[in-house]
């Protein structure tokens, strides 16, 4: 595309731009055009994004109007040729080219994390005719993280008590399991990872003639229609915390296959294994990872595991080997309108019905076709994509599915062809001892302590909540008061670091974070008043969390010493 542009003088004497047939700034006066924009525009306790930076002024605008340092991400085109070099620098204002479109989610992680869903898009005048194809993909991009954020939120909150229980009940494992780091590049052959989309069944046959030529992984569920097919896998990948998960294995019984799971999954899971099982760690929890790290010197690699198992497997698999890897049944649609392959516990046929309630929508299939998606699984597709540009596999990757969708950046490959290249002849045994250096951990004692500071901010909580009764009853600031809770609020937050309670102190900071933001022109009463609330209810779930918690820790220590009583 060629791009003329233009500085030209407006009417009240302000350089205006034209690109093209187009003026993005009034040929009048620009800076009144762009505040009366941002008026319109601006939100409170959003991260606004800015499509053309033009002669700055939307920027300047917003900068001016901004009441709480909002984060401001500017993106124009223009910036890639560098024919505009903008200079304006300020806090929290980050400029980028157009690539970094594909890559909004990364510095979005990093620049505006606490945002989540909350995003303002605002365009300056005509850059969406003059760069219709970059607008249309940034608004696209903006959707997409909204809907995984909203979704990541609501899981979190959602099982937030399930993933507490499972942590705790976990921790009894970490004297027959090891962690990953015990399998890393213990293997130079291919890999297959198995996912429970519908063209899994077509690979079965194939599968079964190579399956002692290669080391196959499970993602989670898949496993039923593996061993539907007399296929037990090497490695079964399961990080679901939730009763559903549990529900897949519960009848099942491996004598060979090995779990490697992380310390949210659901505890029932680890009894359908009798081999060692293998930890990769907390996933999303970074507290509770330095928890087993200080408590328990366990080390964990710094993986990415994305949004799902089969993302988890796949990070695994180039963690483990040195040889090739494969996906099958990774269709993330809806192929041969089924959900899953065949003998997969969910399996079903979609209709129009079905479409409409999983607001399915079409993108490009696996060979080019259109095939049906939903947001989550396009989301998933995401998380693939962008997993291999934030650490690129370095061993060769392909999809095999065969059906599905597209996902870029994998190198599409028949599966039969990934066989004749990779696998030849040689029969692959699965590693049986690993570098065994276990040692005895004192999870029994460690649970009692975590009783004790469990203990410790229960009297913490219970005066600091005396304390904000008494200012919702004073007509008056008190400073004395004030000082007293910001005391204890100190000690509560040093307490907070001892126990492992992330899933549930996470699941309540969304909730405050969202109801508790200050509004524009706020008085100090209206700011005292909306804190002292902010506070009641952090410390009246905080309760909670530790009640639960403490059930959680009391049956672990119970069924112990009951186990070792027999």
């Amino acid at each position: 595309m060629n791009i003329n542009i233009e500085f030209l003088p407006s009417k009240n004497g302000e350089e205006t731009l034209k690109i093209n047939e187009y003026f993005v700034h009034s040929k009048y006066n620009p800076n009144k055009e762009a505040e009366q924009l941002i008026h319109r525009q601006y939100t409170p306790h959003h991260t606004h994004i800015i499509f053309g930076y033009g002669c700055g002024y939307v920027v300047d605008a917003l900068l001016k109007r901004r009441s709480f340092e909002e984060t401001i991400i500017v993106i124009d085109p223009l910036f890639d040729s560098r024919t505009l070099r903008p200079e304006r620098k300020s806090s929290n204002l980050f400029l980028f080219d157009s690539t970094a479109i594909s890559m909004l989610e990364l510095y979005i992680n990093k620049i505006a994390a606490n945002t989540r869903v909350a995003f303002k898009i605002i365009c300056t005048s005509n850059y969406e005719k003059v760069f219709p194809k970059e607008y249309k993909e940034l608004l696209k991009k903006i959707v997409d993280i909204q809907y995984k954020n909203r979704t990541n939120d609501y899981t979190l909150i959602r099982y937030a008590k399930e993933w507490q229980r499972n942590f705790i009940e976990n921790l009894r494992n970490l004297n027959k399991d090891c962690t990953i780091e015990r399998l890393h590049k213990q293997y130079n052959c291919p890999i297959v990872i198995a996912s429970g989309g519908p063209s899994l069944t077509k690979q079965i046959p194939l599968l079964k003639k190579y399956r002692n030529n290669l080391i196959l992984i499970s993602a989670g569920s898949t496993t039923n229609s593996l061993l539907s097919n007399d296929i037990e896998p090497d490695y079964v990948v399961t990080i679901d915390g939730g009763e559903p998960n549990y529900n897949h294995f519960k009848q099942l019984n491996f004598k060979n296959a090995e779990i490697i799971y992380c310390m949210q999954n659901h505890y029932k899971v680890r009894k359908s294994f009798s081999q060692r099982g293998y930890i990769i760690g907390t996933e999303s929890f970074d507290e509770l990872s330095m928890y087993l790290e200080k408590e328990f010197n366990l080390k964990f690699p710094a993986l990415e595991y994305g949004g799902s198992v089969a993302h988890a497997a796949f990070n695994i698999a180039h963690y483990i080997s040195s040889g090739p890897i494969a996906l099958i049944g990774q269709d993330l649609a809806y192929t041969d309108n089924l959900t899953h392959a065949v003998n997969n516990k969910h399996a079903r046929e979609i209709d129009e019905a079905f479409i409409k309630e999983r607001e399915a929508f079409q993108v490009e299939g696996y060979y080019g076709e259109p095939v049906w998606t939903n947001p989550v699984l396009q989301s998933m597709k995401l998380d693939f994509e962008a997993l291999i540009t934030v650490r690129k596999p370095d061993v060769p990757y392909f999809n095999c599915t065969e059906g599905g969708v597209k996902i870029n950046g994998f190198e599409q490959m028949t599966f039969e062809d990934f066989f004749k290249k990779f696998a030849g002849d040689k029969v692959i045994s699965k590693v049986t001892k690993v570098n065994d250096t276990s040692q005895q951990l004192d999870v029994h004692n460690k649970l009692k302590q975590i009783l004790i500071s469990l203990n410790e901010l229960k009297e913490l909580l219970i005066n600091g909540l005396t304390i904000v009764k008494k200012i919702e009853s004073l007509n008056q600031i008190d400073q004395k008061a004030l000082k007293k809770l910001d005391s204890i609020d100190k000690k509560v937050n040093k307490l907070l670091v001892k126990i492992p309670m992330e899933p549930m102190t996470n699941s309540i900071t969304i909730d405050i974070l969202n109801h508790y933001l200050p509004i524009e022109n706020e008085t100090t009463t209206e700011t005292y008043k909306r804190v002292n609330k902010q506070t009641k209810a952090l410390y009246t779930q905080l309760q909670d969390a530790i009640n639960y918690t403490e059930q959680c820790i009391k049956k672990v220590l119970e069924n112990s010493e009951v186990e070792n009583n027999e």
